[in-house]
């Protein structure tokens, strides 16, 4: 092994609820380890823009923001990162983990963020070099081994002759690691999987123009702002329960009607006469003033209590949706120059292999089952214990209150008798 180290708490998964559990750790004075599977820390809520109007919303996405700029200055925590969990021991006392860690191809002391990397990899569209918009990452630039075709057959080194002499970030003769470290206790907080809004073929995601999902909503408005086909859309039609509440998937996302009326009044917002529409089954409580919240929200947007059976393109190239009005019952087309499907919340595609890895129970919808519905951060295995939404579907807010206690309950955990 390359590596043994012993800590308080190995935390699985670098999200919000990671970040959030081991900050939470390090103040109690624990030594914990965070474990990413990806290149950089932040998970997805890191991709989520702020939706502040003339005053905040109360979103959430600035609290990620801040766990981000504290996690890469606290010492306590070692940050292991493009690292997954592939065998789990135990003998009546700590966990032992061994760990596969991708090559760091680039340096972090010596990279300079410059880009050349990537913009010059012929197999850049592949896949060879990844990078994020997450700022706080450093380097913002990392090599995937998969698709590199230095790793493939060694024929390309091009990132690593592009490299600023000043600089000399990129070795490609590092080799992947494999890690042994014991830890007193686990925290899995391996986040979820957006719903697939193809699973809706109705609505033409993939097929269709101007047809986006929330998250890619949201990584418009952080990073390039948002345009339609001329200029700025000027109607705009949001979708809710795209994978939530159907058959393969009967229970509620949580986050949806938050985020889809957060984002709906902040295009009002930066958009004054843009027509804006929300379709929905039943609007969940947006915070703790959510009555105020929405009554605001159907001041300024238009919400209407039905789900559109289908999507087409019109002549001029909007797209037509066709609903049936509430009060009426009558079908009623309407056209918009942009469509946004509220896409939900399901299970990680990893949750299978890893529950066998760690031996503890999925819940029917394939989350991690905490013990007792009461203590959901708590599992059946005495030291292993869950986060975020790993465990089911929460927000922001809700996935860093339950870390925080998660990380309180391990805190009583470590130090027992």
């Amino acid at each position: 092994m390359d590596n043994q180290k012993h800590y308080s708490a190995v935390i699985l998964g670098g999200g919000i609820a990671g970040i959030s559990t081991a900050l939470e750790l390090a103040r109690l004075g624990h030594d914990v380890a965070l474990v990413e599977k990806t290149p950089f820390f932040g998970g997805r809520a890191a991709h989520f823009c702020c939706k502040a109007t003339d005053a905040c919303q109360k979103c959430g996405a600035c609290l990620v923001d801040e766990r981000l700029k504290a996690l890469f200055q606290e010492p306590r925590i070692t940050l292991l990162s493009a690292a997954e969990l592939t065998e789990v021991s135990r003998d009546d006392g700590p966990f032992r983990l061994h760990l596969k860690q991708q090559p760091q191809v680039i340096s972090p002391e010596r990279c300079v963020n410059c880009g050349l990397c990537l913009e010059e990899c012929p197999a850049a569209e592949q896949g060879a070099i990844v990078t994020t918009t997450i700022t706080q990452n450093h380097p913002r630039y990392a090599v995937n081994p998969a698709a590199c075709l230095y790793f493939k057959d060694g024929s390309c080194q091009v990132c690593a002759q592009i490299c600023p002499p000043t600089a000399r970030a990129i070795d490609l003769s590092r080799t992947q690691q494999t890690l042994e470290v014991t830890a007193d206790a686990v925290i899995v907080a391996t986040g979820y999987r957006p719903s697939d809004p193809q699973a809706r073929p109705h609505y033409g995601y993939g097929r269709l123009p101007h047809l986006i999902t929330g998250i890619e909503l949201e990584e418009m408005l952080r990073n390039r702002g948002l345009k339609g086909a001329d200029g700025k859309p000027r109607k705009i039609a949001f979708i809710q329960c795209v994978g939530s509440r159907d058959q393969q998937h009967p229970y509620c996302s949580q986050v949806c009607c938050a985020y889809t009326l957060r984002l709906a009044r902040l295009l009002k917002h930066r958009i004054p006469d843009a027509e804006v529409a929300t379709f929905y089954m039943d609007l969940q409580n947006v915070g703790r003033d959510a009555a105020q919240f929405q009554a605001a929200a159907a001041r300024e947007i238009k919400l209407c209590r039905a789900l559109p059976g289908d999507l087409r393109v019109n002549p001029d190239g909007d797209l037509s949706l066709r609903y049936l009005e509430e009060d009426s019952g009558r079908p009623v087309d309407a056209a918009f120059d942009l469509v946004v499907l509220a896409v939900g919340i399901t299970p990680g595609g990893d949750n299978p292999a890893l529950a066998d890895l760690l031996q503890v129970k999925l819940t029917p919808e394939g989350f991690f089952q905490a013990a007792d519905p009461r203590h959901r951060s708590q599992t059946s295995q005495p030291g292993l214990f869950l986060a975020g939404t790993a465990e089911g579907p929460r927000d922001i807010a809700g996935c860093i209150a339950q870390a925080t206690a998660a990380a309180r309950q391990v805190s009583q955990y470590v130090k027992r008798p």
